[in-house]
């Protein structure tokens, strides 16, 4: 399966350009601006579909807050597009403070590096629809043995779909994807499964210069037990669902977005404090 996904992305990072003429686009509404700086998730993953070359550097803060826990972190990322069709994305993601009861911790979380591929792309001068690929693989630069953890301990690898369309004023996308982690020293962190719905709408703009949209996002985690040193974790796993709005505004080097979700619905396994919040925000540059 690994190897079917590297040759799939080898094949988009070295496809030739089309040989019949894109697509352009009007410049109005959520196309004001090149596709790097149209709306994106903010708390989904992927659908990081880029012009070939273009590089942008962002940085996530995020904050998830519950009873007697509270999880501030720092992510800073790069994406860099081999071609219009396939993308690169590294994440550092730097734990601030993860606090659960009286144990507190802090430091370097798994590193993530990310592969994207268009599956499917059909384009009119006012509407995209888009089918990508996204693949990636953490690498344990965290630790699964702080109280709490900062990591897997272990690589983990992620495979998923996203789906898109877009026109002029709106934005629509789901996505899912699975989390297969492994084991270390007996011990691994349960496998996950996402999914994410979401709807954005454009507020205003002024082509060529900025644009500015709302959007709301519906996201699901399902998380199967812990095993630590062979022992299965009564008290982990569950599922979480969160909803929210987030504000989006860009131009044609800046994106500024900020968003709260509420935690909708819970269900966790064993003896587990609940959350209460995700609190994010996306600051990117476009060089």
């Amino acid at each position: 399966m690994i190897i079917i996904v590297l040759l799939f992305f080898i094949m988009c990072c070295n496809a030739r350009e089309n040989t019949k003429p894109q697509v352009e686009q009007v410049h109005v509404g959520n196309f004001a601006l090149p596709a790097s700086q149209q709306p994106g998730p903010l708390v989904g993953f992927g659908q990081n579909i880029i012009d070939k070359g273009d590089v942008q550097f962002f940085v996530y803060p995020d904050q998830l807050k519950g009873k007697q826990k509270n999880f501030i972190e720092v992510a800073p990322s790069l994406l860099y597009a081999f071609s219009d069709k396939c993308s690169l994305f590294i994440e550092q993601s730097v734990a601030a403070k993860f606090k659960v009861g009286p144990f507190t911790s802090h430091g370097l979380e798994d590193l993530l590096i990310q592969l994207e591929g268009l599956l499917y792309s059909h384009e009119t001068i006012d509407k995209v629809n888009a089918l990508t690929l996204v693949a990636n693989i953490t690498l344990p630069t965290g630790s699964a043995f702080k109280v709490p953890p900062t990591g897997f301990g272990a690589p983990s690898f992620f495979i998923g779909f996203t789906a898109s369309h877009t026109q002029l004023d709106w934005y629509l996308f789901t996505a899912y994807a699975g989390i297969i982690t492994t084991q270390h020293k007996n011990s691994k962190f349960g496998n996950q499964f996402l999914y994410q719905y979401g709807l954005s709408k454009n507020i205003c703009y002024k082509a060529d210069k900025w644009l500015f949209n709302w959007m709301v996002e519906l996201d699901g985690i399902y998380r199967q037990r812990n095993k630590f040193r062979g022992v299965i974790d009564a008290d982990s796993g569950g599922n979480i669902v969160l909803l929210g709005p987030s504000l989006w505004f860009s131009t044609q080097r800046l994106i500024l977005q900020l968003g709260i979700s509420a935690v909708v619905s819970e269900h966790l396994f064993g003896l587990q404090t609940k959350d209460s919040y995700f609190l994010a925000a996306d600051v990117g540059w476009k060089f």
